[in-house]
C-alpha cells in the first residue's frame, strides 16, 4: 500500500511539474539567493539584493530610460537562453496548466507608470498583457489570467494565443511609452505561474497522503 501511494504521489508531481519542456506548475521565482539568470532590459545581469523584497526577502533591480515612442522600455528578461529561473517558466503552458501569471514589479518614476508583461514564443510570436497601472515607490502585483480574452492580453504579435502559449520561451516586462522621460529604478520579485484550482487540490491531496504515510510509520515504530 505504501509503495502504491508514493508511486501516485510521482506520478501527479511529474504530471504537473515536466509537461512542456522544463516547465514548473506551480512555481514562484523570489530571487531568495541569487538573480537567478534574469536579464535587465538591456540584457545584461540583472542586479540582486538578499533584503526589501515582497516579504522582505531577495529582489532584483534594474534602470530603464523612457522615451515618448517605440515599443516601450524593456525592464526585465526572464529568457530560456539564458537559463533564467532554471527554465521554470519555460514549455507549454496550456497543456501544462497554467491559468494565472503574477509578479510583483516597483519603480521610482514618481508618476504612476503603464507596464505590462510579454510572454514571447519567438519568431515575432509574443502575448503582450494588458497595462497594469503601477504606482510609484511600492510592490505592485501584476496578476494575469492565462486566457484568450482582452481583458488579459492586447495583441499576440505574429502568432496566436495558441501558438504563443503552447511554447513560451521568454518572459518580460516593459514600461508603456506614455511615461515620463527619463532614467528611472525598476524592482522585480515573486514571479509565479499558477495551475487551475483542482490541479492544486491534487497536489495537496498527493501531501497529505505522504504525511499520513509518515505518521503511520512513526506510530508503528
Amino acid at each position: 500500500m505504501k509503495n502504491n501511494i508514493k508511486h501516485l504521489v510521482i506520478i501527479m508531481t511529474l504530471g504537473f511539474a515536466t509537461n512542456g519542456q522544463a516547465l514548473t506548475n506551480p512555481y514562484t521565482e523570489t530571487f531568495a539567493t541569487n538573480n537567478a539568470n534574469w536579464l535587465t532590459g538591456a540584457s545584461q545581469s540583472a542586479s540582486w539584493t538578499n533584503s526589501g523584497g515582497v516579504g522582505g526577502g531577495g529582489y532584483i533591480a534594474s534602470t530603464a530610460t523612457m522615451a515618448s515612442s517605440g515599443f516601450g522600455a524593456a525592464l526585465f528578461r526572464g529568457n530560456a537562453a539564458s537559463d533564467a529561473s532554471g527554465d521554470a517558466f519555460v514549455g507549454d503552458w496550456l497543456n501544462g496548466g497554467v491559468t494565472l501569471f503574477t509578479a510583483y514589479i516597483k519603480h521610482d518614476a514618481g508618476v504612476n507608470l503603464d507596464i505590462f508583461a510579454r510572454l514571447d514564443a519567438g519568431a515575432g510570436r509574443a502575448a503582450s498583457s494588458v497595462f497594469f497601472s503601477v504606482p510609484t515607490g511600492q510592490w505592485y502585483q501584476m496578476s494575469i489570467p492565462i486566457v484568450e480574452s482582452t481583458n488579459s492580453f492586447q495583441s499576440y504579435g505574429a502568432g496566436t494565443f495558441s501558438s504563443v502559449f503552447t511554447n513560451v520561451q521568454n518572459v518580460q516586462f516593459f514600461a508603456n511609452t506614455n511615461a515620463p522621460a527619463g532614467t528611472y529604478n525598476f524592482s522585480l520579485d515573486n514571479v509565479s505561474v499558477v495551475p487551475e484550482p483542482s490541479t492544486v487540490g491534487l497536489l495537496g491531496l498527493g501531501a497529505a497522503l505522504l504525511a499520513y504515510h509518515a505518521m503511520r510509520r512513526r506510530q508503528r515504530i
